[in-house]
């Protein structure tokens, strides 16, 4: 019967004991660590355990609450001073993919505007040198041309002169005889005729070659001779002589003139075409150094196709790594305020079992 009374008086002790916590910690009631921790006093109560040792258990776990509570602390301390060093690389290394990339532009955007101007340039270069080409070409044309007709027309004169000399050899032969009136032997006259006929020759060689002024000479001198096929006049003679004597002036001027013309259009044509000779080279190094700083730009292009698609990628990778650190930071974040939230919560049950247990102990 006292056993039963004994039971019953614990039950009942037990049960107040349940609603007494119950009541103590109403707000945290449904808390898994709440209900753990009432079941804990409870239970230790109900086999009739220490008091003080129970508040000893209770403020060892609340110290190691707040142990756990600092460690945590400084987990997420050195976690936050960690992400912040990640996110400040990765903002780095954006800010440096960003900076290549935008360098890049530029200088490809430079180059392009360099190669334009330079294709340009390739282009004038080319047609200057086709122009040239063509201007060197016209240039030992002509220069040819004159060498050519240069050596006819001396040639000319030189046989004007010596027909003149060899007419004039004549005459003073026949001037040499003295008489008042020659007589003519058959050879003398096929001589004369000959001559006559020469003159005739050289007068029409020479139209395009002499002074207007030398060409007069020759009609008198053919008269003179066609005259002279049948009589020899000493006054004829003597003009004719004469004649042929200013003719040979002439030509020899003609042909000196000639020569003086020739030498100032050689000097010309062969300035000109070392001019164009130097022109040629000068533009034949631009058009090379320009097709070399083409290949230079275009190569330079291609390797910047590529960076900029490295710089690119480089720059999409980054920013999605920072927006994926952003998100596990504020994940880590909330994770730990929670667990901040709820530690505090279990700290604060652990006060009040423990004031409940100073309240029973000071009973």
């Amino acid at each position: 019967m006292k056993s039963a009374l004994l039971l019953l008086v614990i039950a009942l002790a037990t049960a107040s004991t349940v609603g007494d916590l119950t009541q103590r910690l109403q707000n945290y009631a449904d808390h898994p660590f709440g209900s753990s921790m009432i079941n804990l006093v409870s239970v230790n109560m109900k086999t009739g355990g220490s008091l003080n040792e129970l508040k000893q258990l209770l403020q060892q776990i609340k110290d190691e609450l707040i142990a756990l509570t600092q460690l945590q602390d400084q987990e997420n301390g050195t976690f936050t001073r960690r992400s912040q060093v990640d996110l400040a690389k990765l903002q780095a290394t954006l800010e440096q993919a960003q900076q290549d990339l935008d360098n890049q532009r530029q200088e490809q955007q430079s180059l392009n505007n360099e190669l334009s101007t330079l294709q340009t340039r390739v282009q004038e270069d080319q047609a200057a040198l086709d122009r040239n080409g063509r201007g060197s070409s016209d240039a030992q044309s002509r220069l040819d041309s004159e060498n050519t007709d240069f050596a006819t027309k001396y040639s000319d004169y030189s046989d004007a002169t010596l027909a003149c000399k060899e007419a004039q050899r004549l005459l003073m032969n026949l001037r040499g005889e003295g008489a008042s009136l020659i007589q003519l032997t058959q050879d003398t006259k096929s001589n004369l005729l000959q001559t006559k006929e020469n003159f005739q020759k050289i007068k029409e060689i020479l139209e395009a070659h002499t002074k207007k002024s030398s060409l007069t000479l020759f009609q008198p001198i053919i008269e003179g001779l066609a005259e002279m096929t049948t009589k020899v006049n000493p006054e004829t003679l003597n003009n004719v002589l004469s004649l042929v004597a200013r003719l040979i002036t002439a030509l020899q001027e003609g042909q000196d003139q000639l020569e003086a013309n020739h030498k100032t259009q050689v000097e010309n044509l062969t300035r000109l075409t070392d001019d164009l000779r130097n022109e040629k080279q000068t533009l034949q190094v631009s058009l090379a150094t320009a097709n070399n700083r083409l290949k230079e730009i275009q190569s330079r292009l291609n390797e910047l196709d590529g960076l900029i698609n490295i710089s690119n990628a480089i720059v999409e990778v980054t920013q999605l790594n920072i927006q994926d650190a952003t998100r596990i930071n504020e994940l880590e974040d909330q994770e730990y305020s929670n667990q901040k939230v709820s530690r505090q919560t279990e700290i604060d049950i652990v006060d009040r079992l423990i004031e409940y247990i100073n309240q029973k102990l000071s009973e």
